[in-house]
């Protein structure tokens, strides 16, 4: 029951604006951290053993540490005055108030995103735990792909009427671009690249059953492709649906980091000697064309903006520069996690145009505002999972396919944070923490799976 709960509210999570709205996110916050708690208990209160697995999470539950411990210093007011802001010593000079300062320049959105970290962290502990047996991580992928292709369906009812059919939403809709119901196309394309990626494990489980006689004979050639069409069908549609959403996104980086992620996922696996020669040409034969039919449908908008990519009229180049300059004046300490918005004032000048609320690269901004060694701390953690199911690919003989997705994953939120914000919405964060957990359980090996003593 727990379990099933769990999995329930992270799919409701991109239903509201992909929980990017102060109340939806202190909502999730707050939902699982009493999951977390009722695991615990749950656990702690038990007569058989202790079913709580941490070894094999101890470095990145230290990486995660490091920016979690220096996002409570940043907010606190003990720390030396020398060490805080220069902002608060000039405010203080001008504000006959008493000011406590800080590290950072926005304690409370410091507060919030730390808030927010600590849910994906538990998010993913929780999956970690519950996807340490293979069929509860099956569901978890099952979940989101079809949860994922009923978030694209809406997108493009939505698209295609002009309106949005839940009310909440109609501020929202979009007709020009799809976002089904995120506030941001590019947020939804990372989302929807995700559920593309988990539809992988059923589209090629029903491949495989297809496969038993081979297609180098004329009875095996006849049953794959009847068997395809037959019992295949629903993950096929579910695909193209899910490509057709992504492409009318007209997003070029979730187009380019999804494409990227699903060639990486072959790759790796033709490389690890998963897939027989023939059956992976004759797998990605399938999946490309799948693909090609719902570009042929719906990218002929996506194409137009690939051709207008000029890295020189890129405004964004201008904000990566003025970062650049900005971290260099403070290296160590940063100015505040999640305080971008509010901190990226003090330091941008006349060659930048708009509002930006964030830095479209994750990884700048985070060094921004955490600081140089907190910020690889963080990428770090990611990285040390996203390697251990590259591992797990090769190391394990059933349920491969699992890690292969996961380090996948990685390499899509990863390239697409090099140009967007995407895994800073909750929701996304929530799904691609889901996903980790299972997979990262998925790569270990049975007996380190098993259950820790009390």
């Amino acid at each position: 029951m727990l379990f099933r709960f769990f999995i329930g509210i992270i799919s409701l999570s991109p239903l509201f604006f992909g929980s990017n709205r102060p109340w939806s996110w202190s909502l999730y916050s707050m939902l699982i951290a009493c999951l977390g708690i009722l695991y615990f208990s749950k656990n702690l209160l038990c007569d058989k053993e202790f079913d709580i697995l941490i070894s094999p999470l101890k470095y990145p539950l230290i990486l995660i540490s490091i920016p979690i411990l220096w996002s409570i210093i940043q907010i606190s007011s003990w720390v030396p005055v020398n060490l805080s802001h220069p902002f608060w010593g000039l405010t203080a000079e001008q504000i006959p108030l008493t000011i406590s300062p800080s590290i950072s320049l926005s304690p409370s959105e410091t507060t919030t995103s730390l808030m927010k970290l600590m849910s994906y962290l538990l998010v993913f502990f929780l999956s970690f735990q519950f996807s340490r047996q293979s069929d509860r991580a099956s569901i978890i992928f099952n979940t989101i792909s079809y949860t994922g292709s009923v978030y694209a369906l809406y997108g493009l009812l939505s698209f295609f009427e002009g309106d949005s059919p839940l009310p909440w939403l109609n501020e929202i809709a979009q007709q020009n671009n799809l976002n089904s119901t995120f506030i941001n196309r590019n947020s939804y394309a990372t989302y929807a690249g995700l559920s593309l990626l988990a539809l992988l494990p059923l589209l090629l489980g029903r491949v495989k059953e297809s496969l038993i006689y081979g297609v180098n004979n004329y009875y095996g050639l006849q049953y794959f492709i009847e068997n395809l069409f037959i019992r295949s069908w629903l993950p096929i549609l579910l695909s193209m649906i899910t490509c057709t959403a992504l492409f009318l996104t007209h997003s070029r980086g979730g187009f380019l980091s999804s494409i990227l992620a699903i060639l990486m996922f072959f790759l790796i696996l033709s490389l690890a000697g998963k897939f027989k020669s023939n059956n992976t040409i004759l797998i990605l034969t399938l999946v490309l064309s799948v693909m090609t039919i719902s570009f042929w449908n719906s990218g002929e908008k996506l194409l137009n903006r690939l051709d207008t990519i000029s890295i020189e009229r890129e405004a964004r180049l201008n904000v990566y520069k003025i970062l650049g300059n900005a971290i260099s004046e403070n290296y160590w300490l940063g100015t505040g996690y999640g305080g971008f918005e509010k901190s990226f004032r003090l330091y941008r000048d006349k060659t930048v145009k708009g509002h930006y609320t964030a830095a479209h690269n994750s990884y700048l901004e985070n060094i921004f505002e955490l600081g140089i060694l907190q910020a690889f701390a963080l990428f770090s953690a990611i990285f040390f999972i996203a390697i251990r199911c590259l591992q797990g690919i090769w190391k394990r003989q059933r349920n491969w396919i699992f890690p292969a997705i996961g380090f996948s994953a990685t390499v899509l939120v990863g390239t697409h944070a090099l140009v967007d914000f995407s895994l800073q919405i909750p929701a996304i964060a929530y799904t691609y923490a889901l996903l980790m957990g299972a997979a990262f359980a998925q790569s270990l090996p049975k007996q380190q799976r098993l259950p820790s003593r009390r």
